[in-house]
């Protein structure tokens, strides 16, 4: 019997409380942060899953936390519209809210600070305690669950992320404010890699980036972008082993069509030479769950491990366990079980205000994941 292992792509709802206390702008004191924590640890733990986070709970989405451990940024920019949603306006009509850093609704913009100024990084003593609180409660919560192995996962966007979402209008070029974005986002990388955890790099601006920002492009002209983007986010992990790094690239987990993404077999070389060891992918939405079959046609580099998506975390109907072992078989018999670990599409909560799926739905898809792997290395 093969041992498939299992993940999550990093955020995950908050629970009622926190959440109800974030919507009204309320602080949350650090010992209802721990409390909120410990739960969220406990539930990952108890259910089995090999790789934990914090599920972002500090942060009100992914993007903003690591910019405000920045200086540099103020003013204000529009997000960019998805192409998808522009060219079918009678869906992106329904949307009555917004999804803060993706525009859904037209009229209801979404507006993100700008680069106006030489960047630094400022955030060292902030960033320094989340994850000192996450690896206190990972320890304390473990204790109850000594037999089950886990490791700690932590996340930050790649600097293509940030230039994917922050305009800029101080550096002369996108190339400077790339490289200026390198050495900032480099530091956050080390302190991270100084605790021992896996770091995990979000990279929505290797495959989002297609029908956002970089909508006017052809395909080739962005794959000229994303080089330079991985070329960035490698100078970023010059200190990190590659054992120890994983990226997840998404093509956002919004409520769109999608019909604009960009083909994985058209990014699939460049997101391979990411200096790390895991690569997390979409693989079970209706737009990408096909491409599998493109792991039988492109080699994927045998020092790799491959953490396809086999939840989708955009739809609430929860996924049997036969359907999640069936998905991840046929990624084993390509790879081999060991190369293989069961994750989820994207997060669960991108942002704090804006969940998928609710929390309830979420724990029922994460069960389902771990179950489905327990089947998939039966059946292997």
């Amino acid at each position: 019997m093969a041992v498939i292992k299992t993940t999550h792509v990093g955020s995950l709802p908050r629970p009622k409380q926190m959440q109800a206390k974030m919507l009204r702008h309320q602080e949350i004191s650090i010992d209802e942060l721990r409390q909120y924590l410990t739960a969220i640890m406990d539930k990952q733990l108890s259910m089995g899953i090999t790789y934990v986070n914090n599920g972002e709970l500090p942060r009100t989405n992914y993007v903003q936390a690591t910019i405000n451990r920045i200086s540099g940024f103020s003013g204000t920019s529009m997000a960019p519209f998805p192409q998808d949603l522009e060219e079918i306006p009678e869906l992106s009509r329904r949307f009555s809210a917004r999804n803060e850093l993706i525009t859904l609704n037209p009229k209801a913009p979404v507006t993100l600070p700008v680069c106006s100024h030489p960047l630094f990084y400022t955030g060292e003593s902030s960033l320094q305690q989340e994850l000192e609180m996450l690896d206190v409660v990972y320890h304390d919560v473990k204790t109850s669950y000594l037999e089950k192995h886990s490791e700690i996962f932590f996340t930050s966007p790649s600097p293509g992320t940030i230039a994917l979402f922050m305009d800029n209008i101080y550096y002369p070029s996108y190339k400077e404010y790339l490289d200026n974005l390198t050495a900032v986002l480099k530091q956050e990388y080390d302190l991270i890699n100084q605790f021992g955890f896996y770091l995990q790099i979000d990279c929505p601006d290797l495959a989002m980036g297609r029908h956002t920002r970089f909508k006017h492009l052809t395909d080739d002209e962005f794959l000229t972008v994303i080089e330079m983007n991985i070329h960035a986010l490698n100078q970023a992990l010059t200190s990190i082993d590659p054992a120890k790094c994983r990226a997840h690239i998404c093509w956002g987990n919004y409520s769109g069509t999608h019909h604009c993404d960009i083909d994985l077999k058209k990014i699939f070389n460049r997101i391979t030479a990411i200096n790390a060891k895991f690569i997390s992918v979409e693989a079970s939405n209706h737009r990408h769950a096909h491409e599998w079959t493109v792991f039988e046609k492109l080699t994927f580099p045998e020092d790799k491990v491959l953490m396809p998506g086999v939840i989708d975390t955009a739809s609430n109907i929860v996924e049997h366990p036969d359907l999640v072992a069936q998905r991840l078989s046929n990624f084993a018999r390509i790879l081999g079980p060991d190369r293989v670990i069961a994750s989820t599409d994207c997060g669960f909560a991108t942002t704090a205000s804006s969940a998928g799926v609710t929390g309830e739905v979420a724990w029922h898809k994460l069960a389902a994941l771990v179950e489905g792997a327990r089947r998939a290395g039966k059946n292997l």
